[in-house]
């Protein structure tokens, strides 16, 4: 056989390998996963999957149940009676996440000493 010929079959075998089909693609078995979507999977509390800047959820530090001190004296915290661990940031000031602690209630304080917000951290 001529060069020419073996080429050209060569070149024919070739092109008819690249026509065919792709194999099946194997099912890939699901992924249970530990909680359903959009549940803590520790605590079984419901959180918030909006995209963006969120507040963090849980409220696993139950801030809100001391909401009531937001607008008042940050003197107010000692007072409360709170047996939970407490920080008190004054406005501008950073704060270290190495240091963060999910049950401890955040008072967050404007220029002159009062509580405007309330998170865990």
């Amino acid at each position: 056989m001529s060069r020419l010929a073996k080429s050209s079959g060569l070149f024919l075998l070739l092109a008819l390998a690249a026509c065919a089909s792709a194999p099946e693609p194997q099912p890939v078995a699901p992924v249970n996963p530990a909680a359903p979507v959009g549940i803590d999977p520790l605590t079984g509390q419901k959180i918030d999957l909006t995209p963006g800047l969120n507040d963090r959820e849980p409220d696993t530090c139950k801030a809100a149940d001391y909401a009531y001190l937001r607008g008042q004296n940050q003197s107010a915290v000692a007072t409360a009676g709170i047996t939970k661990p407490t920080r008190l940031i004054p406005l501008g000031s950073i704060v270290s996440q190495e240091e963060y602690n999910s049950f401890r209630i955040n008072f967050h304080l404007d220029g002159m000493g009062n509580i405007v917000a309330l998170s865990c951290g």
